[in-house]
C-alpha cells in the first residue's frame, strides 16, 4: 500500500510521524520486492533496515515527491542485489582461502616456478586458473581494476621472458 503524496513529502521533510507510517505501509511490499531475490527471513530483515536507514540519509537528494514510491521500491531491489554479489564474493573468498591454506605453498608454485612475487601468482591464478573475472579479482584483492590489469601484463611479460631463455 503506497503513502499518500502529503505523507511522503512529510517524510523528505522529517516528520517522525510520517517516516512510522512509510515504515509500517511499505514493510509489506518491500519485503516481497526483497524476499523474490534473498531467500532467509534474516537477511530480508537486515536488508530491509538498510533500506530505510539508506532512505533517511538520502531523502534530501529526493527531488520528485511523485516518485517516491518507484525510488522505494528500486533501492529495495538495489540493496537486495547488492547483498547477493556481496555473499557471492564472500563464499568465493572463503573456497579460495580454504584451496590456498589446503597447502603451504600456493599451489600456483607446483606450475609456476618463476620468480614472481605472491601477489603476482595469486593474480594469475585468480584469472588463468580460477577464471576469475577482473570485478571479482578487484573484490578479492581490493585492488582497482586498472591497476590489477596492469600487473597482470607485467607478470605475463616476465614469465614469457623466462620461455625466450
Amino acid at each position: 500500500m503506497n503513502v499518500s503524496f502529503k505523507t511522503a513529502k512529510m517524510f523528505l521533510e522529517g516528520d517522525e510521524n510520517a517516516m512510522v507510517e512509510v515504515y509500517q505501509k511499505y514493510r509489506a511490499l518491500l519485503y516481497f520486492i526483497i524476499a523474490t531475490y534473498v531467500k532467509r527471513k534474516e537477511d530480508c530483515d537486515d536488508i530491509y533496515q538498510n533500506v530505510f536507514l539508506k532512505l533517511l540519509s538520502k531523502r534530501n537528494d529526493i527531488k520528485d515527491v511523485a516518485h517516491f514510491h518507484q525510488y522505494l521500491c528500486t533501492m529495495a531491489k538495489n540493496e537486495a542485489l547488492d547483498f547477493l554479489r556481496k555473499e557471492s564474493h564472500t563464499e568465493l573468498q572463503e573456497d579460495l582461502d580454504v584451496l590456498m591454506a589446503s597447502t603451504n605453498n600456493s599451489p600456483l608454485d607446483y606450475f609456476m616456478p618463476y620468480d614472481l612475487t605472491n601477489e603476482e601468482k595469486s593474480l594469475i591464478g585468480y584469472k588463468v586458473t580460477f577464471g576469475l573475472s577482473w570485478k571479482d579479482i578487484s573484490f578479492i584483492l581490493e585492488t582497482p581494476i586498472p591497476t590489477l590489469k596492469k600487473k597482470y601484463a607485467q607478470a605475463i611479460k616476465r614469465v614469457k621472458e623466462v620461455y625466450k631463455k
